[in-house]
């Protein structure tokens, strides 16, 4: 990864919360950064919510900081959780935002997504979502050491696989995959040859093994395992799907801008790996550009496993 200056992690009274401090703390242990962590109290809740309980907490981390010999500050702020991590991210000029994936249930995951699906979709910052069941990461866990990132071939992909190519050392093992969507059913019937892989997936597929090569960049070393992946199919589910085929300890993903009520409407691909690939997500903010398929309901995404 690129030389990082400050990590913003939030935290709160969830293992969730702990995790995702584990793992910024050793993001700015290995880069020399400084660590803020950010605590949003509820808006439903009175500011002195927990006080002690909180106290308790940010010594904890405190102790755990100076232990590792990392500079750490911390705020806490009333306000809506996901707000309140962009502010600080924003205001502090943050290089990496590190959180815990947290459920919202019903109506409100259905209208808003979770607190770390709207961090990562609105974010000018990278965004490193830890789920719960990844547990703390050890010394020897980072670097990451086997990455998928799975790219649109639009521009900027040759930069994605140099960002996880930065991420660990040189016995690393980078996934590119790329994912043709594939033609839903009922349209399908029209072809009289190979009904749910038309002529046209085919040729697309044939075409993306041929760019593929052409993402990695020039004077990658022989200790690099560099491997490319071509499917086809729903770009979440299969990015989730090769990223637990290949266990990969990160999923790299990048995030084109879409309004709110657009991610309401379409949904995200980035929100849907967020959800469900159950490994840590590395969604990167890029700029919206053609891919090799157009896809309507889809943001274009780059992801690393």
């Amino acid at each position: 990864m690129s030389q990082l200056h400050r990590v913003l992690v939030a935290v709160d009274f969830s293992e969730r919360g702990r995790g995702a401090f584990d793992y910024a703390l050793a993001l700015s242990r290995l880069h020399g950064a400084e660590l803020l962590a950010v605590h949003a109290v509820p808006t439903d809740r009175r500011f002195n919510w927990h006080a002690r309980k909180r106290i308790a907490l940010i010594g904890s981390l405190r102790h755990a900081a100076e232990a590792a010999g990392v500079r750490f500050k911390v705020s806490v702020q009333h306000g809506d959780p996901a707000g309140v991590i962009l502010l600080h991210a924003t205001a502090r000029r943050a290089d990496l935002i590190v959180l815990g994936a947290s459920e919202r249930s019903g109506f409100d995951r259905f209208r808003f997504g979770s607190v770390a699906e709207t961090v990562a979709l609105a974010a000018t910052q990278p965004v490193l979502v830890v789920p719960p069941t990844s547990g703390t990461p050890a010394d020897s866990m980072t670097p990451f050491k086997n990455i998928l990132v799975a790219v649109d071939l639009g521009g900027g992909s040759s930069e994605k696989v140099e960002r996880a190519l930065s991420m660990g050392n040189g016995s690393d093992r980078v996934t590119v995959l790329h994912v043709v969507p594939g033609m839903p059913f009922e349209r399908s019937f029209r072809y009289p040859h190979h009904l749910m892989e038309p002529e046209y997936q085919r040729l697309l597929a044939r075409d993306a093994w041929r760019r593929i090569a052409t993402v990695v960049p020039t004077g990658t070393t022989a200790s690099r395992k560099i491997h490319a992946r071509v499917v086809t199919g729903d770009p979440s589910k299969e990015i989730s799907r090769v990223a637990a085929d290949i266990d990969a300890d990160l999923i790299l993903i990048g995030v084109t801008p879409r309004g709110a009520l657009g991610r309401m409407i379409f949904g995200s691909t980035a929100a849907r790996v967020i959800r469900s690939a159950r490994r840590p997500v590395l969604a990167i903010p890029q700029l919206a550009e053609p891919a090799m398929v157009p896809v309507s309901d889809e943001d274009q995404f780059a992801v690393a496993a």
